[in-house]
């Protein structure tokens, strides 16, 4: 059964609070955690090291919350979905009738690349509907950036503050018209290519990046940017409009692949971060999705339809 605000609502209810000091974040959290365990609900707490041992010392029961200080929970957004969607079919065949789950996403501070990240917590709203999950997502408002701070006020339905008080975002857009961000282009792309091919095979994609990727990453890196390089050749030759061009710049620590076709693109907002099994497209977005060690962003634009691959993250 739902409790608290959440009563009576249908999958996720999904909130955002900003905190400026560590006085803040506990109040945004000690009386959510504390009413989900009084009430015997599954809670979840996904944060560092640092603030995970803030909030055990300021909650009576901190036994009863699963803390999850394992960065790998956030790899990329397609993972983090997924990896969340299993605790919540566990929970669900356990008897929870609630589950409450909180988080902060660092690569939402301190410079971190948070383009993606955007695309997950609208996606959010969707995916996880068939769950009744009460998200409270946490951004440090010292630290966030502007644009940010408006793409979270525009995936989050609802915005809670420090003192209990809660409003619906006026600025909440839908999922399908959702407007991510942009990804920021890695100073490698104004400089001249190193590799560039156009109508090649995934084959002939994966030697040649291969090539480039040996001199520079360990086994498990090459691999996965391979993999990601070589499902965006195929997703192109089979979903877009051609030519499909393979651009790569390298740098002695990292290597930065666009995979380009003149097509527009998904129509789907969660392509790449979800699979829908029903249907017959999407499956090489989303693999390349899960890998943690390439930064995977789609861009449609004027001129057609762009996976950036970037690696390592």
């Amino acid at each position: 059964m739902r409790t608290g605000a959440a009563r009576g609502w249908g999958g996720n209810f999904h909130e955002a609070g900003f905190f400026a000091s560590d006085a803040e974040f506990l109040e945004l959290l000690v009386p959510f955690v504390t009413e989900g365990t009084a009430g015997g609900e599954p809670v979840l707490v996904a944060d560092d090291e640092r603030k995970c041992a803030l909030l055990r010392a300021a909650l009576p029961r901190p036994e009863a919350v699963t803390f999850i200080t394992d960065a790998g929970l956030y790899a990329s957004p397609a993972s983090a979905i997924e990896a969340y969607r299993r605790r919540f079919e566990r929970h669900l065949a356990a008897g929870a009738g609630q589950i409450r789950i909180t988080g902060e996403i660092a690569q939402a501070s301190g410079g971190g690349r948070f383009a993606g990240w955007d695309r997950y917590e609208s996606a959010i709203n969707a995916v996880w509907q068939d769950y009744p999950v009460w998200s409270r997502c946490l951004y440090d408002a010292t630290t966030v950036a502007d644009d940010v701070r408006d793409a979270v006020e525009r995936s989050h339905p609802r915005l809670v503050a420090p003192d209990g008080s809660a409003t619906a975002s006026r600025r909440y857009q839908d999922v399908a018209e959702f407007k991510p961000l942009s990804p920021e282009p890695d100073p490698l792309e104004a400089t001249t290519p190193s590799l560039r091919l156009t109508d090649a095979s995934p084959r002939q994609a994966r030697h040649l990046i291969a090539q480039v990727a040996n001199e520079r990453f360990d086994t498990a890196t090459r691999d996965e940017l391979v993999l990601a390089v070589s499902e965006a050749v195929e997703n192109s030759q089979q979903h877009g409009r051609p030519p499909t061009t393979v651009t790569a710049w390298t740098a002695a620590d990292r290597v930065v692949v666009r995979v380009h076709d003149t097509g527009p693109g998904p129509a789907n907002p969660l392509a790449g971060l979800v699979w829908d099994r029903s249907s017959r497209g999407g499956r090489g977005l989303w693999i390349s999705h899960q890998l943690a060690r390439v930064d995977v962003a789609l861009v449609a634009d004027a001129e057609g339809f762009t996976v950036r691959l970037r690696s390592p993250v």
